[in-house]
């Protein structure tokens, strides 16, 4: 978490739906240098996910708080 402040879960839920229209791009032509921005981004939005203690689920971008998996 920041040192702000806790990060609302609204901001979290939208890093993930980042992270799921970053994912798309991965199917279009891009430069091996915008690849690597795009996969810098989409790994940064994750570390904001997992640092405030939630798992995003890969096959239906699903949030679950860290602990709660089944």
């Amino acid at each position: 978490m920041t040192m702000l402040g806790d990060t609302e879960f609204g901001a979290i839920r939208i890093c993930a739906r980042a992270v799921q229209v970053l994912d798309k791009v991965g199917f279009l032509t891009l430069s091996k240098e915008d690849d690597a921005a795009v996969v810098l981004a989409r790994n940064e939005l994750l570390s904001v996910i997992q640092g405030n203690g939630y798992l995003l689920e890969y096959d239906s971008y699903r949030l679950i708080k860290s602990g709660d998996r089944h």
